[in-house]
């Protein structure tokens, strides 16, 4: 710790005074800017999908991932699971163990939240189910920012992954 102590002021020493101080209120800036985000993404209503489908697949931003979107739209594509019964039941029961909150729910259709653990962003999760097809569509997507660097197709694949989907 101390040592650390003594880099931090050995940086300061070395770019001077005042490159430190703008460094400082740049980044106040920054945790406050987050701040102002997360309790923006807090209070601002879900852009959800019908329950009755299909999932929304719509945004040019790279913060979502939906199982709607175009095969070929890398970015925002992520493949629907192949599934033998009904598995909204189940992701509803263990969607609460892994941290995320169940907000909406029926028979074919569930909505969760995510939030992030520093800033509190919210991310909206919905699984619908298509008994036809015997499909679990998905869709993970951010409510504010421009990227998620990935956090809502790591959260579906996480998910799936837990889900033995």
């Amino acid at each position: 710790m101390m040592e650390t102590l003594r880099r931090i002021l050995g940086f300061f020493e070395a770019v001077g005074q005042v490159a430190a101080v703008v460094l400082l209120v740049a980044v106040v800036i920054g945790v406050a800017w987050f701040a102002w985000l997360g309790r923006v993404s807090r209070r601002m209503s879900p852009a959800l999908s019908p329950t009755g489908g299909p999932l929304r697949a719509d945004g040019a931003k790279p913060n979502w991932v939906s199982s709607t979107a175009r095969k070929n739209d890398a970015l925002h594509f992520i493949a629907p699971r192949k599934v033998a019964q009904n598995p909204i039941p189940g992701l509803a029961a263990s969607l609460p163990d892994q941290g995320l909150r169940v907000t909406d729910a029926t028979e074919r259709y569930l909505h969760a939240t995510a939030s992030s653990l520093r800033f509190g962003f919210v991310d909206d999760v919905e699984f619908l189910y298509d008994p036809a097809a015997g499909l679990l569509h998905a869709r993970s997507a951010s409510r504010v920012g421009y990227s998620d660097l990935g956090a809502n197709r790591r959260r579906l694949e996480t998910i799936f992954k837990e889900n033995g989907l």
